[in-house]
């Protein structure tokens, strides 16, 4: 004869009430902030719309700048500069509005590569690809956002 469930008691039914009710706050906040800083739960925007198969691509990008030498690319990462390149994207407005932000990643990056002459400029900026029936289509265009230079 199977057993009849069992109720819950007034303990487990708060706790669990107020687990759930954590979450949804914890959600709310991250979809009314748009922001990522609560991952897993914040809007995880990048996956919520496709991109027009004739429109463009935009990468944002950061480039390195010592005395006399060409430009050459940073790859963003804890193992570079010390911060993913989304973080960026999520702060570019303020970043533009203040370029002195740029500042601790040429500083981690100068301190990961001590054995070469630090960077006299950061440069952040984009770089945009053309698309035509999904593919890409001519050269990159390369635009530059904001420069940090150093003091």
């Amino acid at each position: 004869m199977p057993s009849s469930p069992s109720r819950l008691s007034a303990v487990s039914m708060t706790w669990r009430v107020l687990v759930v009710l954590a979450c949804v706050g914890v959600l709310a906040v991250g979809g009314l902030t748009r922001s990522n800083d609560l991952f897993p739960f914040g809007v995880l925007d990048q996956f919520s719309r496709g991109t027009d198969p004739d429109g463009e691509v935009v990468n944002t990008c950061l480039l390195g700048i010592r005395e006399g030498e060409e430009p050459f690319d940073i790859q963003f990462g804890q193992r570079s500069v010390g911060i993913e390149r989304a973080d960026v994207e999520n702060n570019l407005a303020a970043i533009e509005a203040d370029p002195q932000l740029l500042a601790p990643l040429a500083a981690e990056y100068d301190r990961r590569h001590a054995d070469r002459e630090p960077l006299n400029a950061l440069v952040l900026c984009q770089r945009i690809t053309q698309l035509q029936d999904g593919t890409a289509h001519g050269e990159d265009e390369l635009v530059e956002v904001t420069r940090w230079e150093a003091p």
